[in-house]
């Protein structure tokens, strides 16, 4: 697997604007896969900065293969180039906030970036002229914009107020649960993308019928503060607690994952267990560890808990990614507090999402970890 003395024709690219995360990791795949040419690899990884680790591609850097990558580097957003050049130096993240499983950050990140990247298929093309004079005409009211709020942005938008208090005694306090609309998701969209080589483009599909215990829209998510810490929970037609493999993330702005639980019969479980408040017929709530300000990312760059990521996922070995999704998040600039509740164990709660759509479960005195 070293990368010898022979030939080899190394892609390159030219100077020119920064390209978006997904187009970066996009371009780093391709790169490695010029560089590996007919050797063997071990296990495909979305992310490629992973993929280089995972399969020892930096044995094949030499000096020629680092100068030809600099051409790709040059183009990539500063957290991505800091990722690979810690990397190519032989470093070693620091796990800022608990260390992640690679599969973790892979599900989450990589494999929603990834297909937001297949659906939207560049939209920048020709936006020059017309543009620049749009954006000189923006430049002071942006500026303004940053200056005003700069003093928030020591917070993210979703405001779960204070956390880590004693578990036993915060989750008596609080009263019964309010659902706050704005934080209401329905599972509707629908990913299914064959496991293959092939582009993505190709592989990005319909789920075939029968993917999914419930069909898209039939359950929803929302958050609550309870016991001294985060929580999702999710609402959906009776038994589905038992039938649904139910997972949530903790992401930052630009899809990294600070924290992702799993509940239900999971087939290939992606991050920790949930510790399961609440659960019911209707309802399942779940505890999440919800960063509070500024967080330091192992790859490099910054970010805070803007979003929580949910998802219903399907099991198909046919599919790379199966799942039915939402995002819980609010519009940039705004910031709206997590409602709290409290509630003894054996108390029955009812979770109100409006339009009749009602979710009951039953407390069972486990408390987050």
């Amino acid at each position: 697997m070293r990368a010898g003395a022979a030939q080899r024709s190394l892609p390159r690219v030219a100077a020119g604007v920064v390209w978006s995360y997904e187009e970066s990791d996009i371009r780093a795949h391709e790169f490695l896969a010029a560089v590996a040419g007919n050797r063997d690899v071990y296990e495909y990884v979305e992310d490629p900065v992973e993929h280089a680790r995972v399969n020892s591609l930096m044995l094949l850097f030499n000096e020629e293969v680092t100068e030809a990558f600099e051409t790709f580097l040059a183009r990539m957003p500063q957290p991505r180039v800091e990722a690979w050049r810690e990397l190519i130096s032989g470093g070693v993240s620091s796990e800022v906030f608990g260390p992640l499983t690679l599969q973790e950050r892979v599900d989450e990140r990589q494999i929603e970036a990834y297909l937001q990247a297949t659906r939207n298929r560049r939209i920048i093309s020709v936006l020059t002229a017309a543009a620049v004079a749009v954006a000189l005409a923006l430049v002071g009211v942006v500026a303004w914009s940053e200056l005003v709020a700069e003093d928030d942005s020591l917070t993210g938008s979703l405001d779960f107020g204070v956390l880590g208090e004693a578990s036993n005694e915060a989750a008596l306090v609080g009263g019964p649960p309010v659902v706050e609309t704005s934080l209401i998701a329905t599972l509707s969209e629908t990913v299914a993308v064959l496991a293959g080589d092939a582009p993505l483009a190709q592989r990005d599909i319909d789920a075939p019928p029968g993917s999914f215990p419930y069909p898209a829209g039939s359950v929803s998510a929302t958050l609550f503060q309870y016991a001294g810490s985060g929580h999702v929970l999710f609402v959906g037609p009776s038994g589905f607690v038992d039938n649904s493999c139910l997972r949530a993330a903790v992401v930052t702005g630009d899809l990294r994952p600070l924290d992702v639980v799993a509940t239900g019969p999971c087939v290939e479980p992606v991050g920790r267990t949930a510790t399961v408040g609440c659960v019911g017929p209707t309802a399942v709530l779940v505890d999440l560890k919800v960063p509070t300000g500024v967080v330091e990312l192992p790859e490099g760059g910054s970010g805070f808990a803007d979003a929580v990521r949910v998802k219903l996922v399907g099991h198909d070995e046919r599919f790379e990614a199966l799942f039915i999704g939402a995002a819980i998040e609010v519009s940039a600039g705004d910031e709206v507090v997590v409602p709290r509740f409290g509630a003894a164990p054996g108390d029955e709660l009812i979770f109100d999402f409006g339009a009749g759509r009602l979710g009951v479960c039953t407390v069972t005195g486990d408390l987050p970890r």
